[in-house]
């Protein structure tokens, strides 16, 4: 699971090249032929919301992700190890399939209409984008799996080495 995250990972961060792209493109046209595109500036949001959804999980999965480090770094290796086994069993799976499950009925009622962007020009399908939600929420859900097992593996390893 940890391999596949982060090829999924590797894969999406090229989506940056992507949006730098469209955004110099975007600026290009309007600075220089005073012209700009609905959905060419919607693709930008977009492709920026990919990015998020789908690197979460990397996130996590490099240690980047958001932590009070200002009292973490102070506890002892055996209290990290538990609060690393601890925090994604608690927290970040329960709530991570929950909001995934929860957005499913949300990308549903897209697709089941058809929603388009509500503005003149915009890009039709909005359920395509809708779908990341889910989709990177069982990731991060899943890379909480993976945390959970290598920190309880880490904790039985020391246990059995005290011994």
């Amino acid at each position: 699971m940890d391999w596949l995250i982060e090829k999924i990972s590797q894969s999406v961060a090229w989506l940056t090249l992507v949006l730098v792209l469209l955004v110099a493109f975007d600026v290009g046209a309007r600075y220089l032929f005073h012209r700009s595109w609905v959905a060419e500036q919607e693709l930008e949001w977009h492709v920026l919301a990919v990015i998020a959804m789908m690197a979460a999980a990397y996130t996590l999965q490099q240690g980047e992700h958001v932590r009070v480090d200002i009292f973490y770094q102070y506890y002892s290796h055996r209290v990290k190890i538990w609060m690393d086994a601890l925090f994604p069993l608690l927290i970040v799976i329960p709530v991570g399939f929950t909001i995934a499950f929860m957005s499913l009925h949300f990308v549903q009622m897209s697709f089941a209409i058809g929603e388009g962007s509500p503005d003149p020009g915009g890009l039709p399908y909005q359920w395509i984008i809708k779908a990341f939600i889910p989709l990177g929420f069982v990731l991060v859900s899943l890379q909480g799996v993976v945390m959970t097992i290598q920190a309880f593996a880490q904790i039985f390893q020391d246990d059995g080495a005290e011994k």
